[in-house]
This record gives structure tokens, C-alpha cells and sequence, in this order.
């Protein structure tokens, strides 16, 4: 394969577009000292791979063209290089932003440096390859070290590939025993695993006896509740009858009690009739012996005193004008026939109220049994709908389980599609990996070599370098390793800083002191800096961002977290601007601006000096730190990438596990068996009938009843009412005829007391039949007892009273039977429904065994089963399955560790053939190689060839004629430029395809005289035929051995390309 085209724009001093043809031949490239000659090959191998630092510069920015009189900077630099070899076509580009954005394609896409050097092993135009020799190189490929010129061998030889191939399958042959090492751990872990779901599948089979006891219990207590209730509503029936019972006699009673209120009213009347007939014959006899008492000592006062008769008559007739004339009761006085209708209307009260309540006491019955049947039908109700709601629901599950398992059907066939997926993709994943590995490790390598390199301190002076490894306490470090920069401003501020760089920051003065004396005694010296000397300037800064041109402060645009207040220590004042004519404008501006510099390096004092030119080692201590920083990040990026590949591949092994394709089968399993389960039991549920309502009873209405009892307590009252009336105008027409008999006394007192004289015979006759009729008068009266009568009266009126008594008691209990018996048939139909609601309960539960005891045991033994399955925890009830699967799956994994550990044992006895093939087909090549370098030395230089194959590599000792053998360092330029170029021409003769395709050589010949000139000229001419030359070169036996030259100019700091004709240098 060789070169066909190179294009380049922005690369260095090319500023513009430019493209450069090549085909088989010498090409040469001419042109005079810094018109760019050196920058194409530069270019050449920036494209394949080079870093800035190879390539004569310190940083990537150095290789972008930072313009020219007339052209301004570009930002960016692109090379484009096309190879073939007829048949096969390569493209490389690589492209470079001045933000520090970089990108590398290979045919178009996107591509690593390892791609491409992957891509270029056998050109020789990798990184490590000897096809590319550069200005000043030559002499320095014999000086290389054994194991370089061995890589050259090797990459002549077309063995560069499986020296690649074989580290990089030695490196993976570690990782994949670093993995099986990690998969031992793993089994181990898994096995430690095993041991713990051995110890859950323990608990859950405790767990399942626990909740099997549970069961029992919650079945056993439900049996008790309902045997219990069964009681309950038994004993609530016979205390109910035992109610009714006493109800029954309690009636029985009443009506009792109603025939003896009879009797003892009337009783009670008869006595009030005696007891108001002997009363009112007593007040009579009373008054008649009154009478007679006062004729009595009416006739003895005349008899005795007749002189005073006429005072006595007239005092007598005061004292009977002194009795009034009787108040007119109250009350009317009450018919006669009055009484007789009462007691007709209360018989027919008590026989109409003996009607109504035996009536209603059957209506009664009639409504409590509606209730009895009501309630049952209430209840047969509710369990018709909640059979009606178990269908739905028995309907939608039934909906709910096709549906699972038309889903799970589809995750079956998904996830077996998926196993399929995701093993091609593990597979990827795993060459990935090990490809990201080997990158990581290289970053890697590099990282530390860089630390190692910066540890070292060989960046730094001796003072400041002993200073940092002295480990005195209290310092803190050197500048240049705390200050944080961007790397688009190292070469500014380092340029800016200078020597600062290496100061020494400490903690104070102290600590200052100490490391000054430890120099004096050690040697050195450095510049210290302590925190607590540090004073601030407090001046306000000047707002330079307005300003054309200003990047900004340099105390702002770094950071040196270690110590802040250092910043305006080390920096002041100091901007940065973007270009040294916007300084030198802002200096012409304004004369009083502080120390300048710009992003190319350039400085500008107050005092007006300028500082600038070619940089060679600027930005050199900052861009090492950046490029280290940018290797470790660069490591870590492809460690964390391998290590996300890894957890890509680790969850892509995880979702082979978890796609549960058994659990998937077991789940379809399972779903059939419960849709079907599901419609056994719709068909059941669809087959019960609706029960039927009872018919309609009424409550019954006591109001009639309460009516007539009051109309009878009415009667009752105004027939008591009626006999006090008849008292009171008894006695009112006594007194009435008291005061009429007065009055006709006052008459005959006055008839009297005129005939008194005639009188006086009579009277003592009349006073004798007095004395007569007071005797009789006081025997009547002793004859009508009426203490007698007036006991049975009150005996009779305190028998009446106790039986109406008796009878509001019966009857409040009565009321209170009725309601306690509501209350004990509404208690029997909830202990009813309860058995009904405990039956159903019990009749959800699965069949088993039952433990005696009653319900609050039992309870207590539930209760006590449920807080030991809650002691336990939470359960893996799929422990045992868990358990089984992971022991099959630790059996599987010991099983493909096995293999793995016979493929691991192939591949390291393959892994050794190839390099025993290796080092055969090296050793073929060696010989062949050695015989035509000695062959080529000795044409070229006329030298002795020693050359011995290591372990190490090739050591190679050159003999000029007519010396000793000598070190190489000691041979002439010219005799080590004629050397490397036999060792090179002797390479072109061990390839495969016939020789070395590419040779791009920068003023090799500089160093060489006129006869040897010649000499590389013929030999030029002999490899043309196979190799394809190109040549940068000054000499004109040189230029006039090329096939085309190319020319190259510079004007104005812009180089530009021409083609030259051969004809023209003859």
C-alpha cells in the first residue's frame, strides 16, 4: 500500500488548502530553509498518529497556523492522507479545533489512533513504525534501543501485527483469568449465598407451619364463634319464651286484677253508700238529740227560771238567726240515673278492651314473625347479591386471567426472542471489553508514566525539586503543581509567571527558614513564599472587558485553591490579551497599563520592552501537568467505559437470568389452572335463584286500645268525681233543713213567748219525752258503728288503690317484657346473621382438622401463632425454589468455569504455537535481515556488521573500515546516516510482499559528501521499483534521482506548493 494523495489546511504554516499527488517512484520536495519543507512530513505523521511534543512542539495548538501578513489564523488544522495499493483504498483524516476539540476518522467514520495504527500495521507509517525518518532521525535509528530495532524488524518482517495480536491476546488471556479469578469470588459469594436461602428456606418452611397452624386456629375459632353464637341465640330463644311466658301470665293477672278492681270498686261503693247513709243518720240522730238537749235545758232554765224566760227566748232567738243560710255546692248536683249508665258503659269498656288486647296481641305475633321472616330474607338477599357480585368479579378475574395469559404467552415468545438478542449482544459486548481494556491499560501506562516523569521532578530546578521532597511540615507545594489553569491560557501564564512557576508556598516564615537551611545543607536554592507574610494590595481593580482584545485579569482567569491570596503575589496586575497588536493598541491607548501578555507567548513590560519570538519550551512545565491530567481523564474515560461494558455485559447476564423463561412456562401453567378454578366457580355462583320477598305485614295500631282504656279511666274518674258531688249536696240539704227547722224555731219561740205561761204544763210532759227520746237518740247511734263502717271504707279504698297499683306495675312490665323481648329478637337475628356471616367465613377457609377450646383460647393461640410468624420476619417463601435454582445455577457455574478453564488452557498452548511460529519466522527474518544489512553496510560505509539477537531485542556494534569497533555515539554523523540507511534499505529485502512499500526520508543526505550522495542515490534507484521514496532534500544528485519534485515557498509566513519538471534541473 502506498500514498496516493495528502491534503492539508491549517496544519502549521499551510495556511491554505493544499494537496500533494504521489504514485509509485522518488518523489522529492525542495524548497529553501523555512518555507515549510519539514512541516508536510510533519503532517505525514500528525495524520498516522504523532502527539504535538513529537512533532516540535510543546502543545496541540502549536501545529494550527496562527497566520500571516495578509492571512489571518485559522481555527482549526485538518490533514487528509489516501493510500492504496490498487485494489484497496484507505482514507485517514484528522482534524484539530482551536477549542481544543480533536477528531480522527478512518474511512469516513469516526476512529481511535489504535484504529488507525491497527489499519497501518505493515507500512510502516504507525507510530512505532521506521517509515517516516525525520530531520535529524536518521543518525538516531542505530542508536535506538534493542527492543526499537527489534519493532523495526518486526514491522518489515509483516510480524508487527502478531506481536500486537499476541500481547494483546496475552493481555486478555490475564483478564480473562482476572475474570475467572473474579468468577471464583463469585461461585464463593453465591455458595455464601446458598447458605443464607438455605437458612430462609428454613424459615419459610417454619413460616409455612406457622400460617398452616394459623389456618387451624382461624378455622377452629371460627367453629367456636359459631358453636358460641349458636348458644348465645338459643339461650336468647329461651329467655324470649321464658318473656312470653311471664307475659302470658302477667295477662292472665290483669284480667284478674280488672274482675277484682271490679269487686273491690264496687266494694268500695257499697262502703261509701253505707258509710255516707250512717253518716248522714248520725248527723242526723246528732242534731235530734241536739234538739232535744237544748228543749232539755230549755224546759229546766223556763221551769226553774220563768222570770228570765223572756231574756233567755229572745238570746235564744239570736243564737238561731246566727245559723246561715247553706252555701250551694260547687259541682252540680249529679242525676240519679247517672251512676247506673256508668257502670253499664265500664262493663262494656272492659269487655271491648278484653277484645281489643287479645287482638292485639295477635297482631302482635303476626308482625314479629313478618320481621323473623323479613330479616331471614334480608339476609338471603345480601348473599344473593354478593353472589351476584362474586360472579362479576368471578367474570372480570376470569377476564383479568386471559388476559395474564395472552400476556404471558406473548412475554414467553418475546422472551425467548430475547435470549436470542441478547447472547449476540453479550458476545459483542465481551470483544468490546476486552478491546476497551487494552486501550485503558495503555492510557493507563502512559498516565504513570507522566507521574512517574512529573514525580521526579525533572521539570523542576534542583532547589525547588529538593524542596518538595524534603517533607518538611508546613509546605505546601510549587506553583507550578497547585495552579489551575486552561490549557488554551498554559502558555501565557507560563510565560507570564517565568520563574515563579517554581517558587515554594508555605505556611509561613518558619517553615520558610527551615527549608532555606535544609538547601544550605543539601544544596540548592529556591524562592520561598509564605501564607502569613501575604498582604493584599486592596486596590480596586480596573473592568478591563470592555477593552478590544482583553481576555481578562490573569489573577482571574486562574485559580490556586490552595492558596487565594498567592494569585495577586504572582500575577498583579498582569492581562492577557488575544494578540500582540491588541496589547500594543491598548499600550498606545493607555500608557499606564500593567505587565501584558498574549495567548502566542508574547510579553510586554510597562517600561514598553517586548518579549516574543519562536517559544522552545514554552507552556512545556503547564502542558505537561494538562497532558497528564488529559491522559488519567483519558484513562479513567476508557477504564470507565470498559467498566460500563462490563456492567452492560454483567446486566445483559442478569437479564438472561431474569427473563425467567421457566417461571414464564410455571406462570402459564398456573393461569390455566386458576382460569379454569375461576369458571367452576362461576358456574356455581350463576346458578342460585333470587330469593322471594314475604308478604307485607302491618305494625300493629294501639292507639283504639289506649282510647278506650282512657275513656275507661275517664269514667272511672267522673264516677268518683259524680259520688263526692252526691256527698257534698247531701250534706248541703242538711244544712238547709237545719236552718229551715231554725228559722221555724225562731217562729215558734215567738209563738212561745207568748204562750209561754201555757206552755210550762207542757213542757215538763214535753221535758220528760225529751229525756226519752235523747236515750233512744244516743242507742240509734250507738247502734250504726260508724268507726266501724268508716275502716271498711278505708280498707276498701286501700285495696282498690293496691290493685290499680298491682296493675300499672303489670302493665310497665308488661311494656318492659315487650321491649326486652324486641331486644332479644333483634339479638337473635344478629346472632343469626353472625352464624350465617361465620358459616361463610368458615366455608371460604379450605377443609382441615379443628382444636377444641373455647373461642378466647383459641384466640390467644391465633394470636400467639401470628406475632411468631411476625417474629420471624420477612419470609422468601420462594427461598426453597430460589435455593434449588441457585444450586443448579452454582453447579452450571462451576461447570462453565471448568470450560472456561480448559478454553483458557487451549488458548495459552495455541497462544505459545504462535509465538513459537513467531519466533521461527523471526528467526528466518533475522538471518535474512542480518546477511543483507552486512551486504548494504559494507556497500555503503564499507563497515563490519555485528549484530546479535536478545532477549531484549537486536544489539547492533558497526565497524567503519579501517577502525576498532567503537560505540555508535562516537561515529561520524555521515558514517551513522550511511549505517541507517543500509539498516533501512537492508528492512525494505524482509517484508512479505517484496520489500518496505512506503520510505519518507527529511534531509537524510544533509550530512553526507558527494561519493556517498551517490552511493544513497544508486540505491535509491534500485528500491524504486518496489518502494515508493519521498524525499526532503537540498542536494541536487538527490533532486535529479527523484521522478517529480515538489516545491515549496513561503511568503509571508504562508508556504505554498508547486510542481517542479525534472527537465528543468538538467
Amino acid at each position: 500500500m502506498k500514498i496516493e494523495r495528502l491534503m492539508l489546511q491549517g496544519f502549521k504554516s499551510f495556511g491554505e488548502r493544499t494537496a500533494l499527488d504521489f504514485s509509485a517512484g522518488v518523489f522529492g520536495i525542495v524548497g529553501p530553509n523555512g518555507s515549510g519543507k519539514s512541516n508536510l512530513v510533519e503532517a505525514l505523521r500528525w495524520v498516522v498518529g504523532a502527539r504535538a511534543r513529537e512533532l516540535r512542539g510543546e502543545e496541540a495548538l502549536s501545529l494550527l497556523f496562527h497566520g500571516a501578513d495578509g492571512k489571518a489564523p485559522l481555527g482549526f488544522a485538518e490533514v487528509v492522507l489516501e493510500l492504496s495499493d490498487g485494489t484497496k483504498r484507505l482514507v485517514l483524516s484528522r482534524r484539530l479545533e482551536r477549542g481544543g476539540e480533536a477528531e480522527v476518522r478512518l474511512g469516513g467514520a469516526r476512529a481511535s489512533l489504535r484504529q488507525i495504527e491497527q489499519a497501518l500495521l505493515g507500512t510502516g507509517l504507525s507510530r512505532s513504525g521506521y517509515a517516516v525518518v525525520g530531520q535529524g532521525e536518521v543518525g538516531q535509528i542505530l542508536q535506538a534501543g534493542p527492543e526499537v530495532l527489534l519493532a523495526y524488524l518486526e514491522e518489515a518482517a509483516g510480524l508487527r501485527a502478531v506481536t500486537q495480536a499476541s500481547k494483546t491476546a496475552r493481555e486478555r488471556l490475564e483478564a480473562t483469568m482476572g475474570e475467572f479469578q473474579l468468577r471464583l469470588a463469585e461461585v464463593s459469594e453465591r455458595e455464601q449465598t446458598l447458605s443464607t436461602k438455605a437458612q430462609q428456606a428454613q424459615t419459610a418452611r417454619e413460616a409455612a407451619e406457622l400460617a398452616a397452624r394459623v389456618l387451624m386456629l382461624r378455622r377452629s375459632l371460627l367453629s367456636a364463634r359459631i358453636l358460641e353464637a349458636d348458644a348465645e341465640a338459643k339461650l336468647v330463644r329461651a329467655k324470649a319464651g321464658g318473656l312470653e311466658a311471664e307475659r302470658g301470665e302477667i295477662t292472665l293477672r290483669l284480667q284478674q286484677l280488672e274482675q277484682q278492681k271490679l269487686q273491690a270498686l264496687q266494694g268500695l261503693e257499697a262502703a261509701q253508700q253505707s258509710y255516707s247513709e250512717a253518716l248522714r243518720q248520725a248527723e242526723q240522730l246528732l242534731g235530734e238529740a241536739r234538739l232535744a238537749q237544748q228543749e232539755h235545758h230549755a224546759l229546766q232554765n223556763l221551769l226553774q227560771r220563768l222570770s228570765r224566760e223572756s231574756s233567755e227566748i229572745q238570746a235564744r232567738q239570736v243564737r238561731l238567726q246566727s245559723v246561715g243560710m247553706p252555701t250551694y255546692p260547687s259541682v252540680e248536683e249529679p242525676e240519679a240515673t247517672w251512676q247506673h249508665a256508668a257502670d253499664i258503659r265500664l262493663r262494656e269498656l272492659e269487655a271491648t278492651l278484653n277484645t281489643e288486647e287479645a287482638m292485639l296481641r295477635q297482631a302482635q305475633q303476626s308482625f314479629e314473625r313478618y320481621l323473623q321472616t323479613q330479616a331471614a330474607f334480608e339476609v338471603q338477599q345480601v348473599a344473593y347479591r354478593q353472589a351476584l357480585e362474586q360472579a362479576e368479579s368471578l367474570r372480570a378475574k376470569e377476564q383479568q386471567i386471559e388476559a395474564q395469559l395472552e400476556q404471558v404467552s406473548g412475554l414467553l415468545h418475546e422472551a425467548q426472542l430475547r435470549e436470542g438478542q441478547l447472547r449476540l449482544q453479550l458476545e459483542a459486548l465481551l470483544q468490546q471489553e476486552g478491546q476497551l481494556s487494552s486501550d485503558s491499560g495503555a492510557a493507563s501506562a502512559e498516565a504513570r508514566r507522566l507521574q512517574a516523569l512529573l514525580s521526579s521532578g525533572s521539570d523542576l530546578a534542583e532547589g525547588p525539586r529538593k524542596a518538595r521532597e524534603a517533607g518538611i511540615a508546613g509546605i505546601t507545594g510549587i506553583v507550578a503543581d497547585l495552579l489551575e489553569v486552561a490549557p488554551q491560557l498554559a502558555l501565557a501564564l507560563e510565560t507570564l509567571l517565568g520563574a515563579r512557576l517554581q517558587w515554594v508556598l508555605c505556611e509561613s516564615e518558619s517553615v520558610a527558614q527551615a527549608g532555606v537551611e535544609y538547601l544550605k545543607r543539601q544544596g540548592g536554592r529556591a524562592t520561598f513564599l509564605p501564607r502569613t507574610l501575604l498582604k493584599g494590595s486592596g486596590r480596586r481593580l480596573r473592568d478591563w472587558s470592555k477593552e478590544a482584545g482583553v481576555v481578562g485579569l490573569a489573577q482571574e482567569l486562574v485559580s490556586l485553591p490552595a492558596c487565594p491570596e498567592a494569585v495577586v503575589i504572582l500575577l498583579g496586575e498582569a492581562l492577557v490579551l488575544q494578540t500582540l497588536e491588541a496589547a500594543l493598541n491598548l499600550r498606545k491607548r493607555l500608557p499606564d497599563v500593567p505587565r501584558m501578555v498574549t495567548l502566542e507567548g508574547e510579553l510586554l513590560e510597562p517600561s514598553g520592552a517586548i518579549t516574543g519570538g519562536r517559544v522552545q519550551k514554552g507552556g512545556q512545565m503547564l502542558a505537561l501537568r494538562h497532558r497528564l491530567q488529559e491522559t488519567q481523564r483519558e484513562a479513567q474515560g476508557l477504564a470507565a467505559q470498559a467498566q460500563q461494558i462490563c456492567q452492560q455485559s454483567a446486566s445483559l447476564r442478569e437479564e438472561l437470568q431474569t427473563l425467567g423463561l421457566e417461571t414464564l412456562h410455571r406462570r402459564k401453567t398456573d393461569l390455566e389452572a386458576e382460569a379454569k378454578a375461576v369458571r367452576a366457580n362461576l358456574s356455581f355462583q350463576t346458578s342460585l335463584s333470587e330469593p322471594k320477598a314475604p308478604t307485607m305485614v302491618t305494625a300493629p295500631d294501639a292507639k283504639g286500645l289506649e282510647n278506650l282504656r282512657a275513656e275507661r279511666e275517664a269514667l272511672q274518674a267522673q264516677r268518683a268525681t259524680n259520688r263526692e258531688a252526691a256527698l257534698a249536696w247531701a250534706r248541703f240539704h242538711d244544712d238547709l233543713r237545719r236552718y229551715q227547722e231554725a228559722q221555724l224555731q225562731i217562729a215558734e219561740l215567738a209563738g212561745k213567748n207568748t204562750q209561754l205561761e201555757a206552755e210550762q204544763a207542757q213542757l215538763a210532759a214535753k221535758l220528760a219525752g225529751v229525756l226519752s227520746r235523747k236515750s233512744e237518740l244516743d242507742q240509734a247511734q250507738a247502734h250504726l258503728e260508724l268507726e266501724t263502717l268508716q275502716k271498711a271504707l278505708e280498707t276498701a279504698r286501700q285495696t282498690a288503690r293496691s290493685l290499680s297499683e298491682e296493675e300499672s306495675r303489670l302493665i310497665a312490665r308488661t311494656n318492659a317484657i315487650v321491649s326486652d323481648l324486641e331486644a332479644l329478637h333483634l339479638t337473635q337475628a344478629r346472632r343469626e346473621a353472625t352464624i350465617e356471616t361465620l358459616q361463610t367465613e368458615f366455608s371460604e377457609l379450605p377443609p382441615g382438622a379443628l382444636e377444641k377450646g373455647t373461642s378466647r383460647s383459641l384466640a390467644r393461640l391465633l394470636g400467639e401463632s401470628e406475632a411468631g410468624l411476625e417474629a420471624l420476619g420477612p419470609v422468601n417463601h420462594l427461598a426453597e425454589r430460589e435455593y434449588t435454582a441457585l444450586e443448579a445455577e452454582i453447579a452450571a457455574l462451576r461447570a462453565a468455569l471448568d470450560e472456561a478453564q480448559q478454553a483458557v488452557g487451549k488458548l495459552q498452548i495455541e497462544l505459545d504455537l504462535v509465538e513459537a511460529e513467531y519466533h521461527q519466522r523471526l528467526e528466518a527474518k533475522y538471518h535474512l535481515f542480518k546477511g543483507k544489512f552486512t551486504e548494504y553496510a559494507a556497500a555503503l560505509l564499507g563497515a563490519e556488521v555485528q549484530l546479535e539477537r536478545l532477549p531484549s531485542g537486536l544489539d547492533l556494534v558497526l565497524k567503519p573500515a579501517g577502525k576498532r569497533a567503537i560505540s555508535l555515539e562516537l561515529l561520524s554523523m555521515g558514517e551513522r546516516t550511511m549505517g541507517a540507511l543500509a539498516f533501512l534499505f537492508a528492512l525494505s529485502e524482509v517484508g512479505e510482499g517484496g520489500g518496505l512499500p512506503i520510505a519518507v526520508l527529511d534531509e537524510v543526505d544533509a550530512p553526507l559528501d558527494e561519493a556517498n550522495i551517490q552511493r544513497f542515490c544508486r540505491f535509491l534507484r534500485h528500491f524504486s521499483a518496489q518502494t515508493q521514496f519521498i524525499l526532503v532534500t537540498h542536494q541536487k544528485r538527490t533532486m535529479e534521482a527523484c521522478d517529480a519534485l515538489y516545491g515549496v515557498t513561503a511568503d509571508k509566513g504562508l508556504s505554498q506548493i508547486f510542481s517542479i519538471k525534472t527537465s528543468s534541473l538538467a
